[in-house]
């Protein structure tokens, strides 16, 4: 089983999370994507957790072979990353948003998630609530990075280094921050999922 976690001003309904979603279903694996909110961090978290415990830990509580992993894209691998720490469970970030306080400092004030109509506000109380769910890399918990060389939005070379010697870091020439290679990963994505038995 797969929770894939969007990105900012996205929702259940983005291209990755449900092409994610269509290749998985065709070698039976199940992809949840949630829209959680994302007015508040504490709120985005509370959301994606009560997912967690009402739609995937009562399954494996009851079959102790089924195991699940965490996908996340730009702000949702900064989520994914903190919840695959938490529930100690496989993670594959897309262009993730890992250090995403500079990236949404110059977008202070009133916004709208044109995808789900959500209000939101961006502000000093915004940012310091993302602090408790920074996170460092974990060596022992297995990860896949998918990253596009010409991202423009986070320079991929922050997500490269941190994970470069912790988990597999693929890097494609060009694309950008909505990531153009998916296919060309595709191979990659399903062998990590394999071979973590998140099937």
């Amino acid at each position: 089983m797969i929770l894939y976690l969007h990105g900012f001003l996205s929702s259940e309904n983005s291209y990755k999370g449900q092409w994610v979603k269509a290749h998985f279903k065709e070698v039976g694996t199940e992809v949840l994507t949630p829209t959680y909110p994302i007015d508040s961090p504490n709120h985005s978290i509370e959301v994606i957790e009560s997912a967690i415990k009402e739609s995937i830990l009562p399954i494996i509580e009851q079959d102790s072979s089924q195991a699940w992993c965490i996908f996340g894209s730009s702000m949702g691998g900064f989520y994914a990353q903190y919840l695959a720490q938490k529930y100690q469970v496989p993670l594959v970030m897309i262009n993730p948003a890992l250090d995403p306080i500079p990236l949404l400092e110059a977008y202070f004030g009133n916004h709208v998630n044109a995808a789900t109509g959500e209000p939101f506000t961006i502000d000093q109380p915004y940012l310091k609530a993302l602090k408790p769910f920074y996170r460092t890399p974990d060596a022992s918990i297995k990860s896949l990075v998918l990253l596009d060389e010409k991202d423009d939005v986070i320079p991929y070379k922050i997500a490269q280094q941190h994970y470069q010697g912790v988990g597999k870091v693929l890097v494609f020439d060009d694309g950008d921050h909505a990531f153009q290679h998916l296919e060309e990963a595709w191979p990659d994505i399903k062998s990590f999922v394999e071979s973590n038995k998140c099937q």
